[in-house]
């Protein structure tokens, strides 16, 4: 398996490390290329840290800098945009689309902060079914209107559900739900990232999205790529090995890469 990760932050967003920390732990791990994915500003005080527009030109600066330090692994320029906003500032190589959170009578309500957080907004949608789908239509909403390359953790609402239990992802109305938006995204031509983040965290021992799903991408002949959705260089390549072995059990030989300013398909 080719060693990249496109998924990465550090403490110019929410990460522990520094960028020139990132790419010296990489190079240790033999990558090819690493991409740092900041969050960018929401336009929603939501008590998380984001690089603001103001910043964002600088960051892109420090990246070129660094480029020209460590010229043995390929640096790519990337930012994570929030469905709430996605101005961003500067030409980034590529970009990650995220719904974090939703908008609801003009209140913030956040999805994989903390559990208390995501059971209120259940609430406040009357009911798990609700919740999944005015999720699943924003995600498709944020992907119609912005041209990002990348959605990122498609289920990020099942992050907390294998220690509570709040929804049952094997429930048919469900994966038609799910099923349906794959298409649509696959008709939008956005990747679908096999995302290791909650495993990394400890909040779950699988993927976004979960192995359901993925075999819903395998069906559907998705666009993939694996990231690790890292916040410490601890966890750059976390669980890399394992999702290659589930992904071929699936059937799935063929995951992306970014090189050379595209997206393009290997073997594994």
């Amino acid at each position: 398996m080719i060693l990249s990760n496109l998924h990465t932050h550090t403490i110019f967003s929410d990460g522990d490390n520094s960028p020139q920390e990132v790419i010296e732990r990489a190079i240790e791990l033999n990558f090819e290329s690493i991409g740092f994915s900041e969050h960018a500003e929401c336009g929603y005080d939501i008590g998380c840290s984001e690089l603001g527009l103001n910043d964002q030109i600088e960051y892109f600066k420090k990246l070129d800098l660094l480029q020209n330090k460590y010229p043995q692994i390929k640096i790519y320029k990337g930012l994570e945009l929030d469905s709430l906003n996605w101005k961003h500032e500067g030409t980034p190589d590529y970009t990650i689309g995220s719904v974090h959170n939703l908008l609801i009578d003009n209140k913030v309500y956040t999805i994989d902060w903390k559990i208390e957080y995501l059971k209120e907004l259940i609430t406040v949608c009357n009911g798990e079914k609700n919740f999944i789908i005015k999720y699943y239509e924003e995600i498709i909403n944020f992907a119609k209107s912005c041209n990002y390359d990348i959605i990122g953790h498609l289920d990020l609402f099942t992050k907390f559900n294998e220690r509570e239990q709040l929804f049952n992802i094997n429930e048919s109305w469900y994966l038609k739900t799910v099923k349906e938006v794959i298409k649509e995204l696959n008709n939008l031509n956005k990747i679908i990232e096999i995302n290791t983040g909650a495993i990394a965290r400890g909040y779950r021992t699988s993927p976004y999205p979960d192995i359901p799903t993925i075999e819903i991408l395998k069906e559907l002949n998705s666009k993939i790529i694996i990231s690790s959705d890292s916040h410490s260089v601890k966890n750059l390549n976390t669980y890399f090995n394992e999702i290659e072995v589930i992904i071929k059990k699936i059937g799935i030989n063929k995951i992306y890469k970014f090189s050379n300013s595209e997206f393009i398909p290997y073997s594994i």
